[in-house]
């Protein structure tokens, strides 16, 4: 099962040393590599991260900074996140108490580090997971807002015009920039989402028909109906198929 990794460090090269040296730990593990505290809070919002690496000084033009501290106190304020494995990047000895005790902090690599030390950290991190939400969550975003989105509210996604529209219970519609199909179920990466055409994601947990001879795909509890692609048929009928 791969794992994925945020790593939150401002030094672009310490950043990238970090992210070798998690991949030389398992090269299968996604690794989320961000440099400031707004992009790696949207990035845990998006995806399920399984071990964060923090460093605890994130802005070292800030006299006394520990803005790595403060995110990860808004971490545990998030359900899933509660004991998901944190190690702290720092100079600072005066903060380990605080983060073991307050934070659950799993251990700590102190600047300058050494290679073999992260890679033993990171080896004991991976042996933990954080569980997906039974209800999983989306974060869309538009205009640098956040939308979250709960992937079972989702009828179907399609392209109109160089935007994505995503149809919701409700007959709710959120509209965002464009994106393919292709990136789109990888980011949201849930089974119940299906491409079948060029432009249309559907989620087949509310398909009510399937009409083979003129290829359309009605929903439950709303009257929209869309297309299926000459070339997408066979692999529609085949997710259904495998799902009774």
């Amino acid at each position: 099962m791969k794992k994925s990794v945020l790593i939150v460090e401002d030094s672009k090269s310490q950043l990238e040393m970090m992210k070798k040296l998690v991949l030389e730990v398992d090269e299968r593990t996604i690794v989320y590599a961000v440099r400031d505290v707004s992009t790696a809070y949207a990035t845990l919002l998006e995806k399920t991260i399984d071990v964060f690496i923090i460093d605890i000084i994130l802005d070292t033009k800030k006299s006394g900074d520990t803005s790595g501290l403060r995110l990860v106190e808004r971490i545990r304020t998030i359900p899933k996140y509660m004991f998901t494995p944190v190690v702290f990047v720092t100079s600072l000895e005066d903060t380990t108490k605080y983060a073991y005790t307050d934070l659950n902090c799993l251990s700590y690599i102190e600047k300058p580090f050494s290679p073999e030390r992260v890679k033993q950290v990171v080896k004991k991190a991976l042996n933990f997971s954080t569980e997906k939400e039974e209800e999983q969550t989306y974060c869309f975003r538009k205009d640098g807002i956040l939308y979250p989105v709960k992937v079972d509210d989702i009828f179907y996604m399609e392209s109109i015009n160089h935007e994505i529209c995503i149809h919701m219970k409700k007959d709710n519609i959120l509209t965002i920039p464009y994106k393919t199909c292709k990136q789109l179920l990888s980011e949201i990466d849930a089974s119940c989402l299906i491409q079948c055409s060029r432009s249309t994601i559907i989620n087949k947990n509310h398909v009510y028909n399937i009409d083979v001879q003129n290829r359309y795909i009605s929903f439950k509890d709303i009257n929209d109906k869309v297309m299926i692609g000459i070339t997408f048929k066979k692999k529609v009928l085949a997710e259904f198929e495998n799902g009774r």
